[in-house]
């Protein structure tokens, strides 16, 4: 079966929402390390807040350029069209627009906050009290992200659970893959036993991370498809077979990292072949981010 073809406007907003996706990635995995996984090295805390707060305005950038690119293709008037003030007033009174409201106002919350985060840091670790702020301000930047997914797209239609199960797989994804960054940064950075521990302590809770993606996979699953031949014969179950593919791809590399790079570093083992493996992830993390763009904007499940 041969996969359909995105239209202009189809390619340009699947882009934009690759970057939505790498700041909800960098959001959720970002946060995790610098809460958890941070050392007390002030260029340890700048970069992570730099790397949270400049994705997370790539996803501000994506959530309005989704919008203006769906104004465009809804108009019908060419690359002009994106600016018909008629029709981005009409969209912003449907679901659309509101899911736009609640994505750039999640996005841009952290944005700031990191800024102003990185900008106070002085010669001393923040207190305790700050790092508790920022995450806070971070989950509710977050959660009006993931808001956003409940009533727009192919959620929308879905009952309070499925809508649920979707929020799970994203948040579960993001903490997972939005880590490896900074973890390659702390692979890069430090050696021994802080850089092991620091591994393993991450390799238990992405295991809940997995744990969670495979409930919510599986709850989707049943919701979206009205058999298993499905899966095989439309666009978007063999989108979604490529998508396990990777997945299946990621979870063996990192099972790798888990159980045979951090025992050897543990041991004394340097931490160069992690740092390879770590970068192998980021790769197919965003070749996964990639084909679900597609999976939002091109194709449809056979159940709506």
């Amino acid at each position: 079966m041969s996969l359909p073809f995105a239209t202009g406007w189809e390619l340009a907003i699947q882009l934009a929402k690759l970057l939505e996706y790498l700041g909800i990635a960098a959001l959720a995995g970002g946060t995790v390390c610098l809460l958890f996984y941070r050392d007390e090295r002030r260029r340890t805390i700048v970069l992570l807040s730099a790397y949270i707060g400049l994705c997370s305005l790539l996803g501000f950038n994506g959530a309005l350029f989704a919008f203006l690119f769906q104004v465009g293709m809804t108009s019908g008037g060419g690359p002009g069209g994106m600016f018909d003030p008629v029709m981005a007033r009409l969209l912003l009174g449907f679901e659309t627009g509101s899911a736009t409201l609640l994505r750039l106002g999640g996005f841009l919350l952290p944005t700031i906050a990191c800024a102003a985060f990185a900008m106070r840091l002085g010669s001393r670790p923040p207190p305790r009290s700050r790092y508790h702020l920022i995450g806070l301000v971070h989950a509710l930047g977050l959660l009006l992200v993931l808001a956003s997914f409940t009533i727009t797209g192919h959620a929308a239609v879905l009952n309070a659970p499925a809508k649920a199960a979707i929020l799970l797989h994203i948040l579960a994804m993001g903490v997972w893959t939005g880590a490896f960054v900074p973890l390659l940064y702390f692979c890069l950075s430090r050696e021994g036993d802080g850089l092991a521990e620091t591994m393993k302590g991450f390799g238990d809770m992405a295991g809940y991370c997995l744990l969670a993606l495979f409930a919510a996979g599986l709850l989707l699953a049943l919701e979206l498809f009205h058999s298993p031949g499905e899966l095989l014969s439309t666009p978007y179950g063999v989108t979604l077979l490529i998508k396990l593919a990777l997945v299946g791809l990621l979870l063996l590399v990192a099972a790798g990292n888990r159980f045979l790079l951090v025992p050897k570093m543990l041991a004394g083992a340097g931490s160069a072949a992690l740092g390879r493996t770590i970068r192998m992830e980021i790769v197919i993390a965003g070749a996964i981010l990639a084909v679900t763009s597609y999976l939002a904007t091109t194709v449809a499940p056979p159940s709506m």
